[in-house]
């Protein structure tokens, strides 16, 4: 069963399958932000949902995530995650785990 939460209460979503997202794949284990869900047509977003696509989290779980960890987002590249993605471009490990320590 999947968790039915309203748009104005998405905080985000991690990635469970691939599937493609402006022609690009979106691989597992990876998270899209609110704007990131929230840009995608509610059918296809539900879709992907209900087909175990995607796993979306409330936005208070934002407001309540205190563990970092990190992402590897490809190419030497990484993310930080706190509840949802805190860096705005790629990072260089080096740089992320500075982040994940601050």
């Amino acid at each position: 069963m999947t968790m039915e939460i309203l748009d104005k209460d998405i905080g985000g979503a991690r990635v469970r399958r691939v599937f493609s997202r402006n022609g690009e794949p979106v691989k597992p284990d990876s998270w899209l932000t609110r704007d990131e869900v929230l840009s995608i047509p509610i059918a296809n977003r539900r879709a992907l949902r209900d087909a175990g696509y995607i796993e979306l989290f409330p936005l208070s779980n934002i407001e309540t995530a205190a563990e970092r960890f990190l992402v590897e987002s490809g190419k030497g590249k990484y993310d930080v995650i706190a509840g949802q993605k805190l860096n705005k471009k790629p990072l260089s490990k080096k740089e992320a785990e500075q982040l994940v320590n601050a």
